[in-house]
């Protein structure tokens, strides 16, 4: 199996202090297909990756090679292009992936300094310059440009900056189709590589997006096994003594409620595929209220089915103190409620009673009835039930955690039972 050298990448400075004359890590690479052990002058240009010359058939299955470990991993990717500029008979290879919407790159590697680039010793810093595809190429300065992928939103281009055919040890037509060759490869790397990224984003922005919810939601296996858990799932079993995530298992020190919660995910993930097949709940004591735990079954899409192997269950665990603070800015920009019909909602929603509001909000009990009467109109429901039924559907934000509110603001917003 082919490796590389350990120093790679080199610097010039490096090579140039680099007396091991059996590294392929030095300034004079070596054939390693030649007859005779002889040297020949580097192609690359003034500090680019030096790399061990091999066999025409042999360079092009290690350039294949790399290229698909750069997909995995990107800090391979500049010995890939410095591979296929070895290969190509290049000076260099650059790799862009352009926005369409805005029009500049999102990403930009190139194989290594060279010469011609306008920002001398800043290659990779070029490659991200916006101006870079747009710009003409110096007349000595040939250039070869391939489109891998071409989307409505983005563009991924390879280029390579080519030499005279008489200081190239590659023809015009050997590149062409050394190419040819390794183009399919290009762009189905190239295709893998924006997959990954897609997904890698969705999947941050997923994340990101079940952290600011100021309840908890899990994914457990049958096992009891913690697939994920969000900021306040992972909050909440930090800072309760009886639940805890010991190694990744979900479990509580008291046996009763472990018994239950056991037989609560079993339940739920032993369901999938029933015909009608729907979630259970219970509730677990914490400081001394009512934790709500709801488990579903969760069932794969289609495209994860065949790698879905274990069965997963879906579990929301309520926030006992949400009721009590619902957040005013919430209710205020859904309904356009104003800040006093906001409170009397809340508390409404908290299972309040309307003597109750009147007495804590210093209001008679007609004044609280105008104010539900003028609710239920903003709200469009005809019944306090049918109000209380909303408010305990609508989701509840952390807003702070969401980095739309201070501290400060926050505790100004919030509404305390």
């Amino acid at each position: 199996m082919l490796s590389f050298s350990k120093e790679l990448p080199i610097t010039t400075e490096v090579a140039q202090n680099n007396n091991n004359h059996y590294s392929d890590g030095g300034i004079t690479p070596q054939h390693a297909d030649s007859k005779g052990m002889h040297s020949e002058l580097s192609q690359y240009a003034p500090g680019a990756i030096m790399l061990q010359r091999l066999s025409d058939d042999a360079e092009f299955h290690r350039l294949v090679d790399t290229i698909y470990e750069a997909v995995l991993e990107p800090a391979q990717m500049p010995i890939a292009l410095a591979l296929l500029s070895v290969y190509a008979g290049a000076e260099s290879a650059h790799y862009f992936v352009w926005d369409k919407h805005t029009d500049t790159p999102r990403h930009g590697v190139s194989s290594g300094r060279c010469q011609h680039c306008p920002q001398p010793g800043h290659c990779n810093a070029f490659c991200q310059d916006a101006q870079l595809i747009n710009a003409g190429q110096p007349e000595e300065t040939p250039s070869a440009s391939m489109t891998l992928i071409d989307t409505p939103d983005m563009c991924v281009t390879m280029r390579l900056r080519t030499r005279d055919d008489d200081l190239s040890e590659v023809s015009a037509i050997e590149r062409e189709t050394r190419l040819q060759r390794v183009l399919p490869h290009l762009q189905r790397a190239a295709r893998m590589q924006q997959r990954n990224l897609e997904l890698n984003e969705l999947a941050a922005l997923g994340m990101a997006g079940l952290d600011t919810l100021d309840f908890g939601v899990m994914v457990i296996e049958r096992t009891m096994r913690v697939k994920y858990a969000n900021a306040w799932a992972r909050t909440m079993t930090t800072g309760d003594d009886r639940l805890s995530l010991d190694g990744g298992l979900l479990h509580s020190a008291d046996h009763t409620h472990d018994a239950a919660l056991r037989n609560l995910i079993e339940q739920a993930a032993g369901s999938l595929g029933v015909q009608g097949a729907a979630g259970s709940w219970m509730y677990l004591a914490r400081d001394g209220r009512p934790v709500p735990f709801i488990a579903a079954p969760l069932a794969p899409s289609d495209a994860m089915r065949s790698t879905w192997a274990s069965p997963l269950a879906l579990v929301l665990v309520g926030n006992s103190e949400a009721r009590s603070v619902m957040d005013a800015g919430v209710l205020a920009s859904l309904f356009g409620l104003t800040n006093k019909e906001c409170i009397v909602a809340a508390r409404l929603a908290a299972g309040e009673t309307l003597q109750e509001i009147a007495e804590r909000e210093f209001l008679s009990l007609h004044t609280v009835r105008v104010h539900i009467r003028d609710i239920l109109r903003k709200t469009g429901t005809h019944r306090q039930s049918e109000l209380v039924r909303l408010l305990h559907l609508l989701p509840s934000v952390d807003l702070e955690r969401a980095g739309a509110a201070t501290p400060t603001a926050r505790r100004r917003g919030r509404l305390n039972a």
